[in-house]
């Protein structure tokens, strides 16, 4: 009488940790430059902030960043997709630089997979200059656009 009252004891215990967990594991996606996200009311800035060693890059550089890096796709053929199709996410990379990873936007008018946002290229751009340099994929460092 109790093997039967056990198995069913274990049987419930093992269905109650069966639920689909592979979203749990997932890294959020990061907001694109493009489509700036607000933090809730009364939510403490310092919890959003970047540590210290990597200031945040303000809203006027990132527009910036990402006008130039629009520009360089276009002039410089960096991808046949539309830019309504493309994610610009702006980092500081050092103190003389920012990094603009362009990703592939995944939206109904765009195709793709939804859950995905592939990287298109990554530019890094001087804050002085506004020099323009390609990750080259080959290598790994970064070469001025030609």
């Amino acid at each position: 009488m109790t093997k039967p009252l056990l198995l069913a004891a274990l049987t419930a215990l093992a269905l109650a940790g069966c639920g689909r967990s592979d979203d749990a594991h997932k890294p959020a996606a990061p907001a694109p430059a493009s489509a700036p996200t607000a933090s809730a009311p009364g939510a403490s800035s310092a919890a959003n902030a970047p540590a210290a060693s990597a200031p945040a890059v303000s809203e006027a550089e990132q527009t910036k960043a990402v006008d130039l890096a629009r520009a360089a796709i276009d002039k410089y053929k960096l991808t046949t997709l539309p830019q309504e199709c493309l994610s610009f996410l702006v980092d500081r990379a050092d103190d003389t630089h920012n990094s603009v990873e362009v990703l592939e936007n995944h939206t109904p008018a765009c195709g793709g997979d939804p859950n995905t946002a592939p990287r298109v290229v990554t530019l890094l751009i001087d804050k002085n200059t506004g020099a323009l340099q390609k990750d080259d994929p080959a290598t790994g460092e970064y070469v001025p656009l030609k």
